[in-house]
């Protein structure tokens, strides 16, 4: 008799585990866990924290086969309706079939739409059709106009890149995750001139302060592509006047201040490919002399110097940091030294001229 208890006691259990598989369908169940999970991060930093949650807005995610062929694509977007990328707990969903997938993420604090809606320079992506298209066929071209960034006024769309450091496999009746580490590709530079032999004795109109760079063309593991050499020009620019009494009526100091915004940076320390590297130039328009050109990746780059610590490389910090002043002072029609801050810290760093 206690045989026979034992043994329908076992049946009866191995009934309802078989009602409660993922395997049965049934109204009254919970679906099973299925498809994959993305967490996006962006602490690739000088600050090395987490900042998704606050300053991204958009993020879309593409998908791609284990041969790298390019299958689907998914946006998701903060809006008036609501803020979802704020959310800590922010995922992205994507219901995919058993197989090994690779993603890329681009990024930008407003959705796609709004971006190009809105005026200045744009990031235009390829585009790309399902089982015809692969990885590499995902392109990032900056905006031009005969080689002229034309910003109209505002800044540059923020562009975050991100890629799966690994395939992901999806297997039935599994859910699966992954991380993305995004990276800051836009950044932004503030150049100030002061005059060393009479600090009123300038102008905002007295200068042309521009960078060249050929950075305009990205590939879908964010390398800079060969493009044609874009010209940078400031989207806005302001004076500053100190006076004896602290008003504008007896003008003892004025500085002219430059806001820039460009694409990502890359660092080419061999001299053969120096050329390469961006420009900074500054031009007196009134004789037309040059004031100043500089190898701007190798000049920010010294703003590693804040973390000795860390050791970064020039490229890690230009990745880590999107966020640079540059006071130049300059004496007769040349300058003598620059001060280079950057964000964070209140750190600055005075380069003389025969560093550079």
């Amino acid at each position: 008799m206690k045989t026979a208890t034992l043994s329908t006691l076992a049946g009866l259990l191995g009934i309802a585990a078989c009602l409660s598989s993922c395997s049965m369908i049934h109204e009254d169940l919970e679906p099973c866990p299925s498809g994959v999970d993305l967490e996006f991060v962006y602490d690739y930093n000088i600050q090395r924290a987490d900042m998704f949650n606050d300053h991204v807005g958009s993020v879309t995610v593409y998908v791609f086969d284990s041969n790298g062929r390019y299958l689907t694509s998914k946006e998701e977007s903060n809006s008036a309706a609501g803020s979802p990328l704020a959310s800590p707990l922010y995922r992205m969903h994507l219901d995919l079939a058993p197989g090994t997938y690779s993603f890329i993420a681009l990024a930008h604090q407003k959705s796609l739409d709004e971006c190009h809606s809105a005026p200045g320079a744009k990031y235009r992506r390829s585009p790309l059709s399902p089982s015809a298209s692969n990885m590499e066929d995902l392109l990032v071209t900056l905006d031009r106009e005969e080689g002229r960034v034309n910003h109209e006024g505002v800044s540059l769309d923020t562009l975050w890149h991100g890629m799966s450091r690994q395939p992901l496999v999806v297997r039935d009746m599994e859910e699966a995750s992954q991380t993305i580490s995004l990276m800051r590709d836009t950044k932004n530079l503030t150049v100030s001139l002061h005059n060393l032999d009479n600090p009123a004795d300038i102008s905002l109109d007295d200068f042309d302060v521009k960078i060249t760079s050929a950075n305009g063309l990205l590939g879908h593991d964010n390398s800079v592509l060969p493009d044609e050499t874009l010209t940078y020009t400031p989207y806005a620019s302001w004076a500053t006047e100190f006076g004896s009494d602290g008003s504008r009526t007896d003008i003892l100091e004025r500085t002219p201040h430059y806001a820039l915004s460009f694409n990502r940076l890359v660092h080419y320390p061999s001299a053969s490919d120096n050329a390469a590297n961006a420009l900074l130039t500054i031009t007196n328009r009134k004789n037309g002399k040059e004031v100043a050109r500089i190898n701007l990746p190798d000049c920010l780059a010294q703003g590693r110097g804040a973390f000795e610590y860390i050791n970064y490389s020039p490229q890690e910090f230009l990745d880590r940091e999107h966020d640079y002043k540059l006071d130049f002072f300059i004496k007769g029609d040349s300058w003598q030294y620059v001060d280079l801050s950057i964000s964070v810290l209140s750190w600055a760093k005075r380069i003389q001229k025969v560093e550079l």
